[in-house]
């Protein structure tokens, strides 16, 4: 019996011996992976962070982070100085890099409406054209058009719009702007969808815009 318990020790303990050894060399694997590659510092975001909070607020939600130059995003921030006077266009999510695209002047941000219960913020950020010209502010109601290989639909229709942020950095990317909407799970996902997958516009619409006799739009079909 003192042999078997000896033995189912030994075994378990060898498991354990074999399993940290597993992990110190995936880790130094990772490691191996990014040697001789350039590496930089940046900010990445610890805690979720609300629409049009100061930069100068943000000390202790967020961290520095070591990264290979490769998995940097463009605009990244190495300091919080860089945005000193600037707030934040929409959520900032844990995780996320900071990039000098997350923030505005606060004069640029034309506002925002609370989020309804149980609905979420999700931003897009979209050209001039795509969004009446810019022509949209907080509490306006939009409808959502997702097109996708020659084919063009309604998405979702009168979503709230909370926040607007003009476009910031440099010329290329001057007229974008960002727009901050209130949408529950499934329209969400429509979005986002559109947003990684297809194009995407945005109609300015109101209580008594009519949507009914939606369809889907064919370019085979509608093309002279």
């Amino acid at each position: 019996m003192n042999k078997q318990r000896l033995a189912i020790g030994a075994a378990v303990l060898l498991a354990v011996l074999g399993f940290a050894a597993l992990v110190v060399y995936a880790q130094g694997a990772d490691d191996r992976a990014f040697e001789g590659t350039e590496r930089t510092t940046v900010l990445r975001v610890t805690r979720e962070v609300a629409t049009k909070t100061p930069a100068s607020e943000l000390a202790k939600s967020v961290e520095t982070v070591d990264l290979p130059k490769a998995a940097v995003v463009p605009g990244a921030l190495t300091d919080l100085s860089d945005v000193e006077g600037e707030v934040t266009q929409g959520v900032l999510v844990p995780g996320d890099q900071l990039t000098a695209a997350k923030f505005a002047s606060p004069d640029d941000v034309k506002g925002e409406t609370s989020v309804p219960k149980g609905m979420q913020e999700l931003a897009v950020q979209l050209e001039s054209q795509r969004i009446v010209g810019g022509a949209l502010a907080p509490g306006d109601l939009v409808g959502v058009m997702a097109s996708y290989e020659g084919r063009t639909a309604v998405a979702v229709n009168r979503v709230r719009v909370l926040a607007v942020a003009a476009g910031v950095g440099d010329a290329q990317v001057a007229s974008n702007a960002t727009v901050t909407v209130a949408v529950r799970t499934l329209d969400a996902e429509k979005i986002v969808n559109a947003m990684e997958f297809g194009k995407v516009w945005l109609t300015k619409q109101t209580t008594d815009t009519d949507t009914g006799g939606g369809r889907t739009i064919d370019s085979q079909v509608v093309a002279p």
